[in-house]
């Protein structure tokens, strides 16, 4: 049994909720050690500058 793969990479096989449930999990697991990582020191300073250079009214968060 062969399957097709669109254009868009697209496969004609569906994914059922088991199998979608379970690569969240996996998903999750592998970064979950990402997320908690601490922002590094470039990164904070590169935000404070586009903070800085934010229009007056463009304080959303």
């Amino acid at each position: 049994m062969t399957h097709d793969i669109d254009d868009d990479g697209k496969t004609d096989l569906p994914i059922t909720g088991d199998i979608q449930t379970r690569l969240g999990e996996k998903l999750k697991e592998a970064y979950a050690d990402v997320l908690n990582e601490p922002v590094p020191d470039r990164f904070v300073e590169l935000l404070s500058q586009l903070e800085k250079h934010q229009p007056p009214g463009r304080n959303e968060t």
